[in-house]
């Protein structure tokens, strides 16, 4: 266990001691806690209040002198006593059914390896814990324990949530003889009635798969009357599937407004008219890398070619009208941008970010797009992410973030004070920036592939409890006031206000294609576009078509343009589109 150089002030330091005589062990002086912040290896549950101790690294704390561990947010309601007196201390299962917090149950069984249920049984530990069912990989020596990376997560609160025995009706691939030891825990998983999802999970006795068919349907028994209900943020829909030959290579996307999307591939650059399955290309641009809508200057900027050069044309061209482009010369080998306005929006303007360097321009649009570079920033070391913050442009790279002011010349503001010593640790362990949210104007959120630290506007830490990820993150996406944290297997939503962990997506191998997370892509044997609905909130939103209907629909080119398309079934001699 990694322990963190700073003491948690919440109890007055002291050490256990014991003391022998004569072989005799004379009782221990009860004492306080002497807490220090703990990086757990394994699976580890609170003592305090028996939820599993979620995250990658600094989990939770351990009392050094009776090994006490705890959240740190549980550290001010545990026992004062060291060591806790017997008849204080907690069961291993404690389930508070009112706040949904604490573990219930927890075993060892199968559940299918990665590959598919073809291919065998992969040992894993199972614990149900705050409602949810975590299952964490093991290897399948019997004294092999799991890390703390969590495999799978299934959510009881989702509104398909069910367990039930398998039977031969349910067509698992699976021998005769393990059938009596199958149940399946079955979530939904898009929008559509019949598309959800089940995991079927071998025990390794008849005895126990009735034990935990029994646990899991009496907890979600308990879940329905105590009137817990669905926290989910998102519903996803399917937009389109790879039926639509576009979405097979389609890197990123924007939504332009609740009627049209862009899709940018290594083909070019797409406008899709959702509601009518009309598709016009825009340019000739080849190989989109990323698409930023600049609404504030009524333009869009995209990064394009074998060069990754940023170019820029008016938002008129998204109609399909003819346009020049305009091209950043200097932007060859670039490989994010962001956008933003100046002298409280005056001005447009826009970052892009080239290895360990940033050109600022300001952008003007007459009859045609200019722009002028005012300032030229050398970050550290390559730039992993960017984003303009009230007039100043937030920079993420290994282990750090800084803010530079646009609006006139000064020296960065560090987002982690170097003379905090609750954050060295990041120093010490380099770990990549995943993004930065601006939480008000005087506190941040800063995301590592590790971690999430909340500091304040001085780069201090602004809350003691910091945001863990329950398995290893690829991408972070921010719609306020929700963070969507993509990792292999799932993307879980945090609400980053109250640092609640409410929803748990469980689509494997899915990317982003936008800043918001709103549409997504599914890497799987085939490829969908999925757009992630938000259910709180109220106006327009898109709509796509049944893709069920896109069986016998081709991308047909428009005989009047060789720049529109039309996504249908082809009706006379529409020449279908090749190469997209």
């Amino acid at each position: 266990m990694i322990t963190d150089s700073a003491h948690l002030p919440v109890h007055t330091p002291t050490i256990k001691r014991k003391e022998y005589h004569n072989r005799i062990l004379f009782p221990t002086q009860h004492k306080t806690h002497r807490f220090f912040l703990t990086s757990f290896i394994v699976p580890t549950k609170c003592h305090q209040c028996t939820s599993l101790m979620v995250g990658l690294i600094r989990q939770g704390c351990t009392c050094e002198a009776c090994g006490f561990s705890c959240h740190i947010t549980c550290v001010e309601k545990a026992p004062k006593t060291c060591p806790v007196p017997f008849h204080q201390k907690k069961g291993a299962f404690c389930l508070d059914s009112q706040k949904g917090m604490g573990t219930a149950y927890e075993g060892h069984v199968w559940i299918p390896k990665k590959a598919g249920m073809k291919k065998g049984w992969q040992r894993a530990l199972a614990v149900v814990c705050d409602f949810k069912l975590f299952l964490y990989d093991m290897d399948e020596e019997e004294d092999s324990k799991p890390n703390v990376v969590v495999s799978q997560v299934i959510d009881m609160r989702d509104g398909a949530f069910s367990v039930s025995s398998v039977w031969p009706s349910d067509f698992i691939p699976a021998r005769r003889k393990e059938m009596p030891r199958m149940f399946k825990v079955t979530a939904s998983q898009l929008s559509a009635p019949s598309n959800r999802y089940s995991i079927p999970i071998l025990a390794d006795s008849e005895n126990e798969k009735s034990e935990w068919v029994s646990v899991l349907s009496e907890l979600h028994k308990i879940l329905r009357k105590s009137h817990s209900g669905d926290r989910s943020v998102y519903v996803l829909k399917e937009a389109y599937d790879n039926n639509l030959p576009l979405i097979k290579t389609t890197q990123t996307a924007a939504i332009i407004d609740h009627k049209r999307i862009a899709l940018g591939n290594e083909e070019g650059l797409f406008v899709v008219h959702v509601t009518i399955d009309e598709i016009i290309r825009i340019g000739y641009m080849k190989k989109i890398h990323q698409i930023e809508l600049i609404p504030h200057g009524q333009m869009v900027a995209v990064i394009s070619g074998r060069s990754h050069h940023e170019q820029l044309f008016p938002m008129s061209a998204l109609d399909g009208r003819k346009t020049d482009i305009h091209k950043l010369a200097e932007t060859k080998g670039c490989q994010t941008v962001t956008s933003g306005t100046v002298c409280q929006g005056a001005h447009t303007c826009l970052c892009v970010a080239r290895k360990s360097q940033i050109f600022c321009y300001k952008l003007f649009q007459s009859k045609k797009i200019s722009h002028r570079k005012f300032k030229e920033l050398q970050i550290p070391t390559n730039v992993q992410w960017m984003g303009i913050f009230s007039a100043q442009v937030c920079v993420g790279f290994q282990s750090g973030f800084l803010r530079y002011p646009l609006r006139r010349e000064g020296i960065p503001y560090r987002m982690l004070h170097s003379h905090e010593p609750t954050l060295s640790f990041i120093a010490h362990q380099p770990v990549d920036a995943l993004c930065a949210i601006e939480i008000s104007s005087i506190e941040y959120l800063l995301c590592f592939k590790s971690i999430g630290i909340y500091t304040d506007s001085r780069g201090l830490r602004s809350r003691p409890a910091e945001l863990m990820w329950p398995a290893t993150p690829s991408y972070c996406c921010y719609n306020a006031p929700y963070l969507s944290v993509y990792s292999e297997n799932a993307v879980d939503i945090i609400d980053v206000n109250s640092m609640e962990w409410i929803q748990t997506i469980p689509l494997k191998k899915v990317q982003p294609l936008n800043s918001e997370g709103f549409l997504n892509i599914l890497l799987l044997e085939t490829i969908r576009l999925i757009y992630f609905k938000n259910k709180k909130t109220n106006g327009d939103e898109l709509v796509f078509p049944e893709t069920s209907d896109n069986q016998q629909k081709q991308m047909v080119r428009h005989h009047s343009s060789k720049h529109r398309y039309s996504f249908r079934v082809p009706r006379g001699k529409g020449i279908l589109v090749k190469g997209l």
